[in-house]
């Protein structure tokens, strides 16, 4: 079987979140594959939600696994489900992503890369969708990976993140 190179995005803004993501980083290890590296923690800002809504911690992971994207989507799933996570939905999905109002949440994994696959299906799309729109994302992994090829853009991540007009307010802690 061939290893595979995925890069996932953790994110937690409920009670103690660097608890949540810890918990989550053990899960991931132990159903998804193993940490090759991971990113310092990143504090933002909440992206298109309640203003009073509590900042979020963001952190990028390098993973090498065995398992299919579907497969991974599935083990996301269970270890949201384990760490608390009631719906991964948001309040209007007709929306578009700037009218769109997202859930406070415990642990909330995307998966950001698989290889360079481009994968578009009902229920999951890869690269993710908004990654380039989204700099809390971006900053995790140019940390990590900041020459990884965008197999969609073509460009590297360091340069998207040059190209990012997201405003919202990203720091390392």
């Amino acid at each position: 079987m061939k290893e595979h190179d995925i890069f996932l995005l953790q994110g937690s803004n409920k009670n103690n979140k660097k608890n949540y993501l810890e918990e989550s980083l053990v899960l991931i290890s132990k159903e998804i594959g193993k940490i090759i590296k991971k990113s310092s923690y990143f504090e933002s800002e909440a992206w298109y939600m309640n203003k009073n809504t509590s900042t979020f911690y963001n952190r990028a992971l390098h993973i090498k696994t065995l398992s299919s994207p579907m497969e991974i989507l599935e083990k996301i799933y269970y270890i949201e489900l384990m760490l608390g996570r009631k719906s991964k939905s948001i309040t209007d999905k007709n929306d578009s992503y700037e009218k769109r109002k997202y859930k406070d949440r415990e642990i909330d994994i995307d998966i950001l890369f698989y290889d360079h696959l481009i994968m578009h299906s009902s229920i999951l799309t890869i690269p993710h969708p908004l990654f380039h729109f989204r700099r809390f994302a971006i900053e995790p992994m140019c940390e990590i990976s900041p020459r990884k090829y965008h197999p969609v853009f073509h460009i590297t991540l360091l340069e998207i993140l040059g190209l990012c007009a997201d405003k919202f307010k990203t720091k390392r802690i």
